[in-house]
């Protein structure tokens, strides 16, 4: 899914293209649209919804996507070489946000209640070497299945995967906030979330290429002075901002959307009301890498982060 879901309301200024997976995590940016935040510190921000970390990856290379929200493993991964696509030179992705823990449940589809029950089951994920599966096989490993016993499927973005689910293309994913509430009502189960097995995990982030941060300081500071208002306003106003989840997410019912704006601004497990990146978060997310990937042993990233984060 690509371009923009709704009006940017009183967008105006420096245009800004910032590339998103679709969920819920979004809810900020659609607020500073709608209610005009991003225009007052002149810009016009267009959201891109990507339906795969490769894609995001690909624009983030060439340029046209000068501002990514994506999870911390994928610029790690990034800082690494060992993205989707090869990195020309040196690799100079900088982090400038926290946005959340991952918000991630693993969901089964009906009738399986149990991480036992996912012996032999195809479970979907984005990319299996990056991303949120990582969590995924320290999940499988906690319940005493060796990836062996299932079979991991690259599906795409949450919505997709959340679509491959309620098709029966996959018995399992790791679905974020809001779609894992919607498969329930559709019969799904939540088997296990992220915080089960991890205190400190970092997940969503905004990241920029330092270049890019250098050249762009005036439209970095208004990207974040926004986001942080409009976040603002989501924890103040939650009847608007729980039907403008619901404007933004294709069959996200009342009830679904109540549960979804209530995780999303728990302060312990939802957005990140300080947009502080949790560094003991992106150690454990290298810790996975290191763990799970053969490729990623013994390969450190020089990450970078913009400073106060």
């Amino acid at each position: 899914m690509m371009g923009n879901k709704q009006d940017a309301g009183k967008a105006s200024g420096l245009a800004l293209t910032v590339c998103v997976f679709d969920g819920g995590w979004n809810l900020p940016l659609w607020a500073a649209q709608q209610q005009g935040f991003f225009a007052d510190h002149g810009l016009d921000i267009q959201l891109e919804y990507t339906p795969d970390s490769r894609q995001m990856i690909a624009g983030f290379l060439d340029g046209r996507y000068p501002v990514v929200l994506l999870s911390a493993d994928n610029i790690v991964a990034y800082q690494q070489n060992q993205a989707e696509l090869p990195i020309p030179g040196e690799p100079d992705a900088v982090m400038f946000m926290g946005g959340d823990d991952g918000l991630l449940s693993l969901v089964a589809a009906p009738g399986i209640t149990s991480m036992a029950g996912l012996s032999q089951a195809i479970i979907g994920v984005d990319a299996p070497d990056t991303g949120f599966a990582l969590v995924l096989y320290a999940l499988l490993e906690q319940a005493g299945l060796s990836r062996d016993k299932v079979t991991i499927a690259a599906l795409g973005s949450t919505e997709e995967r959340y679509q491959a689910l309620l098709a029966g293309r996959c018995q399992a994913s790791l679905l974020r906030t809001p779609y894992e509430l919607m498969a329930v009502e559709q019969g799904c189960q939540v088997l296990a979330q992220t915080a089960d097995i991890l205190s400190h995990y970092q997940g969503t982030v905004g990241a920029v290429r330092q270049h890019w941060a250098d050249s762009h300081p005036a439209q970095l500071a208004g990207f974040l002075a926004a986001y942080r208002v409009a976040l603002a306003w989501c924890a103040q106003e939650a009847d608007a901002a729980t039907t403008l989840l619901q404007q933004n997410i294709a069959g996200l019912g009342p009830q679904a959307a109540m549960q979804a704006y209530a995780r999303l601004m728990d302060p312990l497990h939802g957005l990140r009301r300080d947009l502080q990146i949790d560094r003991i978060g992106v150690a454990a997310v290298e810790d996975l890498r290191q763990r799970y990937l053969a490729t990623a042993a013994g390969q450190q990233a020089r990450l970078r982060y913009l400073d106060g984060c």
